[in-house]
């Protein structure tokens, strides 16, 4: 296995220095090749898509996002690329690391019908090749073992361009409106490259072809075509009624479908019956997502509950991370820093670890050495991948705020300012005493008083805004309203009567004789 991987890392790097004249290279291709050497990801992902809408026949951009796909680590979708491209024009190069691609995938998963299926293609271009001969006979000798139809999706056998870096960042996800992050599902189903229409007219003629329907409602669900997927799945469950994997389906359709509470009876079948295979890992996945919908259900001692049983399926940084997510939500710091510590100790390049670390920290004023690693992968990470923050997914502006106090404490206050305007559209943030304090103060010591002035208004309560709003007015040399704001102030905090004369913005105020009258009287509260 070992030469196979040294052999796909030489062959891949071949086939992208070295394409042939029948390579297409649109506009938009070469524009997907550039933005996929700068790993920017979801442009290149548009570029590659427009030049396959208008090349159908060219299976270049597909190889292009099979590689992009398995980066973000999105197997099914990488592995659904790769067989389009695979079927598609190719020069022989490209097409020979693509099949040796698939024929390794699908042997270490155990497919031994795909496994046989690319390896044999394979061998048509290099009939030599021991490796993949052995993969070829061992998928032949297993055909018909049950278990090429339960694969397992973890990590396949990378095969990266030399002119990438290894993959250190999450994936993101592909919404931005759920906080709560969609995790990956057992590899169990059948990994399948047809439209949903093609099953239609089979089912037709045959409707009692169980294999089908199944490939069916995968599809439907691929296609995000979520009703009609419940629907064959209802049908497949009354013919099978214990089937696992047919429940825990439903039970990711249900959340599909934001019905949190069928979606926790549907993984609860599941756990009666647990997949015979890989069982751990099977009810792991069941009880991360179980998590999940407590989480929505905002039943949070059971969300718990069912990220801590998914960690002890399996040790992963993922339910660690769920936890984390979940005590920043509870605003238990000291448990949101101790899951995340533990998540990164299992993936220390991990940024959502680091920004509830970096988060959570900052709440519980630990600004120790990990506060400013955390600070560091965070906020690099944001400005590498993301330099307009408008277009951060919104999972990842979970630690802005603090960003924004973070980036004025450091003096850089305009790109304090830039996180603070990314979260202006969210009501529940921009309304908040923390969110109109910090602002308003990163504007003061920005030096722009009058956009200070409307924040630090709109915080009550706060004797520090009060403070800040005097000093804003003794910089105008407005005496009236620097004793108001200082009186309000003081009245929450009787401290500032005795600091005015330390502060330099009250330097010119301080010549007026009715202001030292006003600090010494306490505003005529003392003879």
């Amino acid at each position: 296995m070992e030469s196979v991987r040294k052999y796909l890392s030489f062959l891949f790097t071949f086939v992208i220095f070295h394409t042939t004249a029948f390579a297409i290279d649109s506009d938009a291709m070469k524009e997907g090749k550039k933005a996929f050497s700068k790993k920017a990801y979801g442009e290149a992902i548009k570029k590659f898509m427009k030049h396959a809408d208008s090349h159908p026949q060219d299976g270049e951009a597909y190889m292009y996002l099979g590689y992009i796909y398995e980066y973000k680590k999105d197997y099914p979708k990488s592995i659904q690329n790769f067989r389009r491209a695979a079927d598609l024009d190719l020069d022989k190069d490209q097409r020979k690391t693509v099949l040796l691609k698939l024929a390794l995938f699908f042997n270490y998963h155990q497919d031994w019908n795909l496994s046989a299926t690319y390896a044999s293609r394979y061998l048509k271009y290099d009939p030599k090749n021991e490796e993949v001969q052995k993969i070829y006979n061992r998928a032949v000798g297993n055909k018909g073992n049950p278990s090429s139809t339960t694969q397992t999706y973890s990590q396949p056998t990378k095969i990266e361009p030399k002119h990438e870096t290894k993959q250190t960042d999450s994936k993101q996800t592909d919404s931005k409106k759920d906080p709560i992050k969609k995790v990956d599902e057992p590899g169990e189903d059948k990994e399948t490259t047809k439209p949903s229409e093609s099953y239609e007219q089979i089912l037709a003629n045959q409707p009692n072809l169980e294999d089908v329907r199944w490939d069916y409602v995968l599809a439907l669900f691929d296609e995000k075509k979520y009703d009609k997927a419940e629907s064959n799945l209802n049908l497949l469950i009354e013919k099978n009624p214990t089937r696992s994997r047919y429940h825990y389906k439903m039970g990711i359709i249900k959340l599909r479908l934001d019905e949190p509470k069928a979606a926790i009876e549907s993984f609860e079948r599941a756990k009666k019956n647990p997949f015979s295979k890989d069982t751990n890992v099977f009810l792991y996945y069941v009880y991360l997502n179980e998590g999940i919908a407590y989480q929505k259900l905002a039943e949070i001692d059971k969300a718990e509950s069912s990220f801590q049983e998914a960690f002890k399926q399996v040790q992963k940084d993922t339910p660690l991370l769920a936890l984390a997510r979940l005590y920043e939500q509870k605003s238990d710091w000291e448990k949101c820093i101790q899951s995340s510590d533990k998540a990164l100790s299992f993936n220390p390049n991990q940024v959502e670890s680091h920004m509830f670390r970096f988060v959570c920290m900052f709440e519980a004023g630990n600004k120790t050495k990990k506060f400013e690693s955390s600070f560091a992968k965070y906020s690099e990470f944001i400005k590498t991948k993301f330099p307009d923050p408008t277009q951060t997914p919104e999972k990842f502006q979970v630690g802005f705020l603090k960003l924004a106090r973070k980036y004025t404490e450091n003096n850089a206050f305009d790109m304090a300012d830039s996180y603070f305007a990314v979260l202006e559209k969210d009501q529940t943030i921009s309304t908040g005493r923390e969110y109109l304090f910090y602002r308003g103060r990163n504007y003061f010591y920005g030096g722009k008083i009058d956009l200070a002035i409307p924040y630090l208004q709109k915080t009550t309560g706060s004797s520090a805004a009060h403070y800040l709003l005097a000093r804003c007015y003794a910089k105008k040399n407005d005496i009236t309203k620097t004793k108001e704001e200082f009186q309000l102030a003081a009245e929450l905090k009787p401290e500032y009567w005795t600091s005015a004369s330390l502060e330099k913005d009250f330097k010119e105020v301080w010549k007026d004789i009715s202001f030292q009258e006003f600090l010494r009287t306490k505003a005529g509260k003392v003879p």
